[in-house]
C-alpha cells in the first residue's frame, strides 16, 4: 500500500478549455495506450504540464472568472502548445472521502500541456506570455505608468509542474 489513509478527492468544474489538433494519435487498447514497459526503467516523458494554483476568495470569484474569460489567448500560436484548462473547485461535491475545503487548498487551477519543457520555456520567455500578462489592448497609454489590476487572490499563485507519460489524445484534441 502506497497511501497513508483513504484518498481525499477534489472535484473541479471545467470553465475554459482550449486545445490543438494532434499531428498523430497513438494506438490505444481498451482505452489505454499500448506501450512497452520493462518494470525497471521509467517510461519516457511525452508531455510537460504546467499548473498554477489560485487561491481566490468567493467575493472575487466572478471578477477572476471574467478576467480569464475576456483575455486574449495566443497559446494556439505557440510551438509545442497542446491544451489549456481553467478549473474551478467544486465545493458542493458530496461523496466517499470528500472533506470540506480548507484555506490552504486552491479554488482554481489553470493547466497547460506542452510537447515538452522546452516548448513551455519558449512560451514563458516569449512575446505571447508578455502580451497575455500586459495591459489590455485598446487602452490608451497614459503619461503616468498605469497600476496593474489588483490581484483577485488571497495569496500569489503557486506553480506546479509535471512530466507526463502515456498521453492519450483524440483526433479532435485534448
Amino acid at each position: 500500500m502506497v497511501l497513508t489513509g483513504a484518498p481525499k478527492p477534489a472535484f473541479y468544474d471545467g470553465l475554459l478549455q482550449q486545445s490543438t489538433i494532434p499531428d498523430q494519435v497513438p494506438e490505444t487498447v481498451n482505452g489505454w495506450r499500448s506501450v512497452e514497459a520493462d518494470g525497471v526503467n521509467l517510461l519516457p516523458s511525452e508531455a510537460f504540464i504546467a499548473c498554477n494554483q489560485f487561491f481566490v476568495p468567493s467575493s472575487n470569484a466572478v471578477a477572476f472568472e471574467n478576467r480569464w474569460a475576456n483575455r486574449t489567448s495566443k497559446l494556439k500560436e505557440c510551438e509545442g502548445f497542446i491544451s489549456f484548462s481553467m478549473l474551478r473547485r467544486d465545493i458542493k461535491a458530496k461523496g466517499h472521502g470528500v472533506s470540506p475545503m480548507g484555506e490552504e487548498e486552491p479554488t482554481y487551477v489553470s493547466t497547460t500541456v506542452w510537447k515538452d519543457r522546452q516548448a513551455f520555456e519558449n512560451w514563458k520567455n516569449g512575446n505571447a506570455f508578455k502580451e497575455a500578462h500586459a495591459e489590455k489592448k485598446g487602452e490608451e497609454p497614459k503619461e503616468q505608468p498605469q497600476q496593474p489590476p489588483a490581484p483577485l487572490w488571497s495569496k500569489p499563485p503557486v506553480p506546479v509542474f509535471y512530466e507526463s507519460t502515456l498521453v492519450i489524445s483524440s483526433p479532435d484534441g485534448a
